[in-house]
């Protein structure tokens, strides 16, 4: 959200009003208002549209709401896999749509007669980040997964070696409570990070994106169930194995990489995998592919947000 935000705010476009994957955005009249007036709507996709979730549905309906009126509505950065053909009137009535792979572009493509483009996440779109100064790559880092199940082998794994550290993507390892107002659910969730610590002294929860990168960058390995922690391994160039989520979301990715699926593994494998140190850097071919990737999101993410600048100064005008 902050690079998809700081793209609008380079292009001179405000963001007036927000709405949480979540939220009941037709029942909210200052967004409802702010819908009614602004020049643009941009819709975060995600992981949200896929297998027919009822969430992705409501983000989707936008189209359909009297308050937009006729004005450009824009899809990107979205995973679309396995919905129903009825979608596909919702994205026809679309300004733009782009998905964050390219085979979710092919799904979006079968089922609605509109142009479909791919970027990669946006969450690849600055570039690499290196380290400021040299630093020992020596821990292993085991994150956690959508999946609760696939989480708590995770957890058993962690506490399998000295050098191993449990390490969410999230502030904590507590689902959040939507329905909470946000200093309700903040505190709901640090809450339950803290007490867990006090339970497990190998478990590191970062505060904010800095932190996350900066442990990232001590990693020979980062083992996990998360699509965006995957993200993180590429533009750090931190070796990593994933374990496949809820969607196609990282194997679509790593095909659009050019990356082989052996960084692709089920747990029995992981096991295997994570014995020995160092076995898993990244080969000279695999950071030709990771470079010339991010350097292809970059410039996809470019002329993806001068197109929503054009709809937003065209329907201004």
């Amino acid at each position: 959200m902050r690079l998809l935000e700081e793209n609008l705010t380079s292009r001179g476009i405000r963001v007036t009003a927000r709405s949480m994957v979540r939220g009941k955005w037709e029942k909210d009249r200052p967004f409802l208002k702010a819908l009614a007036d602004c020049d643009i709507v941009v819709i975060n996709g995600e992981g949200t549209l896929h297998h027919g979730s009822p969430h992705g549905e409501r983000l989707l309906k936008v189209v359909d709401h009297p308050a937009r009126g006729k004005k450009p509505v824009a899809l990107i950065n979205a995973l679309y896999q396995e919905n129903p053909a009825h979608w596909g009137r919702y994205l026809e009535k679309m300004a733009l749509v782009s998905t964050r792979d390219s085979w979710s572009a092919e799904s979006v493509g079968s089922q609605a007669q509109c142009e479909v483009t791919w970027v990669p996440d946006l969450s690849l779109s600055a570039g690499d980040v290196e380290a400021t100064s040299p630093l020992e790559r020596n821990a292993l880092l085991v994150g956690d997964s959508v999946s609760r199940d696939m989480t708590i082998e995770l957890r058993r794994i962690a506490a399998l070696r000295s050098d191993s550290y449990l390490f969410p993507i999230r502030k904590g390892l507590k689902a959040s409570k939507p329905h909470f107002p946000p200093p309700l659910r903040e505190g709901y969730i640090q809450l339950h990070a803290k007490a867990f610590e006090l339970r497990n002294r190998n478990i590191l929860f970062n505060k904010n994106e800095a932190g996350f990168i900066d442990t990232l960058l001590r990693a020979h390995l980062h083992v996990t169930g998360r699509f965006h922690s995957v993200c993180f391994s590429l533009f750090t160039k931190t070796p990593f194995l994933a374990l496949e989520s809820n969607s196609w979301k990282i194997g679509a990715l790593m095909h659009d990489f050019g990356l082989d699926t052996k960084r692709i593994v089920t747990l029995d494998e992981l096991n295997h995998r994570i014995r020995e140190i160092g076995s898993e850097r990244y080969s000279d071919d695999e950071i030709g592919k990771i470079d010339a990737g991010l350097n292809n999101s970059r410039l996809k993410t470019q002329q993806m947000f001068d197109r929503i600048e054009l709809l937003a100064r065209a329907e201004r005008a």
